[in-house]
């Protein structure tokens, strides 16, 4: 399978390093990353040449995987045009909700599937990336739920490969989930500066999670979605099980003094919930006061 990922940091480096041994297998990169890359990525200490391309080199892709930050996706559009042709399947690696539409705009909405990554703990700086997992965790699927030619050849890539990964029969219930989860922890962990070691044992930071949760529950359901008090249970199983020195990786962005996803999860939720008028006073502040600390960081 011809494979192409875009977006080397603490993401995909982890995704990078199981694909390429399986797969015919680049990066995609402007030259500013290809300078940036060509001496290799450190990934656990292990230093890892990938072979890349770019617009003018590229080859059509059977699988395109993005794995950017959400504030670079409109600027990726273009680095990924080259690779895409007719059966070209995308597959997002980002947080949030939005990364599908904002593809299926793009390439049309027969070339993506639904997808994220959870239960990955790694810190990135650099070209250097420190895994604490093993690789996370890619929850994937049609929209309709149906186990399509496509979705079973990515798991027997990812058998190959041996990343780990889910294929749930309601992928957007499972991407509510997972942007809850971000919504809850990535926010409250920048706001606290508060690793997952510091999270796991917390009662205090754990209290203002479910208050926080309550509201996106609210959120959610006025989407069409329901998150139940057991999806919430099993977000705080999940984070808090997590007992290592890994950082979320809003937390890593705001310590770095780089743009956070802010307004990709407390944001967008606070915009919807206005949209349908629900009260959301908790998901203001939280943005709010995310918004104050950097701003406070910036100025040091």
């Amino acid at each position: 399978m011809v494979v192409r990922l875009i977006g080397c940091g603490a993401v995909g480096a982890v995704v990078a390093q199981k694909l390429e041994p399986v797969s015919d297998f680049a990066l995609i990169v402007d030259e500013q990353r290809r300078k940036k890359y060509s001496s290799g990525v450190f990934i656990n200490s292990k230093k890892h040449i990938f072979r890349m391309e770019g617009t003018a080199d590229a080859t059509k892709a059977d699988l395109v995987i993005v794995a950017v930050k959400n504030f670079n996706l409109y600027q990726a559009l273009d680095q990924i045009e080259p690779f895409v042709k007719d059966g070209t399947t995308i597959m997002s690696l980002l947080n949030g909700i939005d990364a599908e539409r904002v593809l299926s705009e793009r390439f049309g909405s027969d070339k993506v599937i639904y997808s994220f990554i959870t239960d990955l703990s790694s810190n990135h700086n650099g070209i250097e990336t420190v895994c604490f997992s093993n690789g996370g965790n890619i929850l994937f699927g049609e929209k309709s739920g149906a186990k399509s030619e496509r979705i079973l050849m990515i798991k027997d890539l990812f058998d190959k490969a041996g990343q780990r990964y889910e294929i749930p029969d309601d992928i957007m219930h499972e991407k509510w989930w997972k942007f809850m989860l971000n919504t809850c922890f990535n926010t409250l962990s920048a706001i606290l500066d508060a690793d997952y070691y510091s999270i796991c044992d917390n009662s205090q930071f754990i209290r203002a999670v479910r208050v926080i949760a309550k509201e996106v529950q609210s959120v959610a359901e006025a989407e069409g979605v329901k998150i139940t008090q057991d999806d919430i249970e099993r977000m705080i199983k999940r984070v808090t099980s997590l007992r290592d020195h890994g950082k979320t990786s809003m937390l890593q962005d705001v310590e770095s003094g780089r743009e956070s996803e802010n307004d990709y999860f407390a944001g967008t939720l606070s915009r919807l919930a206005h949209q349908h008028s629900i009260p959301s006073p908790n998901l203001d502040l939280i943005y709010i006061l995310l918004e104050a600390r950097r701003l406070v960081l910036a100025k040091r």
